[in-house]
């Protein structure tokens, strides 16, 4: 589809205006034949307040007919959405949704938290976000915004839902959140620097670990690390800013190619009843343990501290292959869970550091 349009190029302007007003009058009179090749610079041109591109939607858009969404951009609306959907107005092809996080029980982000998994980063490093669910996740700081009543500060969350149209990341779903990210910035006066538009997926970077000192996950050189599952060397993957607000180092049996432990730090108030859901959950608790402690699971890990007024939890995710239990036992992931938290807590000024005792919760069901 982008092909055809884009092979349009070497026609002389003449012929090139001719074609395009003769599709202007076919969609202007009612018709639709040519809708499925024009319509990814149709919605580009009237959806999401203009900020799409319509050669990036020509990628993700399937060729068929499909109908607008509801847009609010532009409206004054605090929610942001706009998107494209299969005729009937409740299936989406695509759905775009920005908001600032105001501070709700479980926030814009609750989907991304029903279990403890392992995000994919395919954005540069100086893009806060991740692959979700559903599409890409841009978290960005709003220093425009102050802070709410209990000191939390807002924060813009970008999501792109390209589930429907995509199996993995694509650059063009990518480009497309930050787009949206950069528009509605600008739209709901968040103050955030704008992001770069990235120019490809990022592949995942395993650094032998003698390499990975000058990164985020430096902490990993110079502790003493448990043998790795095969007995191979460890190499470590650090796709995160280490001011980003949301974290990650991962270690990689080089042996196996598989991560044993990922490690990720979530920064702000809205963690927090996302992350006591999380254990919830995942976990058999006690009746005189919450899901708001720092604790273990038979695969995971949870520590907490406060970083800039406002709550952070750290996680440790150790499977294997499978998915049958830990790839570590879960007395080292304890110990590289406490030296994660600990490194980011001084990186950042945070108190009240809380990590979890030896105490193993089975699992809930």
């Amino acid at each position: 589809m982008a092909t055809g349009i884009r092979g349009r190029r070497w026609l002389p302007s003449g012929r090139l205006l001719v074609v395009v007003m003769a599709v202007v009058a076919v969609v202007a009179g009612g018709g639709w034949a040519a809708k499925p090749v024009w319509q990814p610079w149709w919605y580009a041109e009237r959806l999401c307040g203009g900020h799409l591109s319509g050669g990036e939607l020509a990628d993700l858009l399937p060729a068929e007919r499909l109908r607008a969404g509801r847009d609010t951009f532009g409206s004054g609306e605090p929610v942001l959405r706009c998107g494209v959907d299969e005729g009937d107005g409740r299936h989406f092809v695509l759905r775009v949704e920005a908001q600032t996080d105001a501070g709700a029980r479980l926030g814009p982000l609750d989907m991304e938290f029903s279990i403890p998994r392992d995000l994919t980063y395919p954005f540069p490093a100086s893009v806060p976000g991740f692959y979700g669910s559903f599409g890409p996740v841009i978290v960005q700081d709003c220093p425009k915004l102050g802070r709410d009543p209990e000191g939390r500060r807002p924060r813009l969350v970008t999501k792109v839902y390209s589930h429907g149209v995509e199996d993995a990341p694509s650059t063009a779903s990518l480009r497309t959140a930050v787009r949206i990210a950069n528009g509605a910035n600008a739209e709901l006066g968040c103050g955030a620097e704008p992001l770069p538009l990235p120019d490809r997926v990022e592949p995942v970077r395993k650094l032998a670990l003698s390499r990975a000192g000058n990164t985020m996950c430096g902490w990993l050189t110079r502790t003493t690390l448990p043998r790795s599952p095969s007995g191979k060397a460890w190499q470590v993957v650090a796709p995160t800013d280490d001011r980003a607000p949301i974290t990650s180092c991962s270690l990689i049996d080089s042996g196996t190619g598989e991560s044993a432990v990922d490690l990720s730090g979530w920064y702000g108030g809205w963690t927090t009843e996302p992350f006591a859901r999380l254990l919830s959950n995942n976990a058999r608790l006690p009746d005189d343990r919450s899901p708001h402690d720092a604790l273990l699971g038979t695969a995971f890990g949870r520590a907490k501290a406060r970083c800039a007024g406002e709550a952070a939890n750290f996680l440790a995710n150790s499977y294997t292959p499978t998915g049958t239990g830990s790839a570590l036992p879960m007395s080292d992931v304890r110990r590289l869970l406490d030296e994660f938290a600990s490194d980011q807590a001084e990186r950042r000024d945070c108190t009240d550091l809380e990590l979890p005792g030896p105490t193993v919760y089975p699992r809930r069901y």
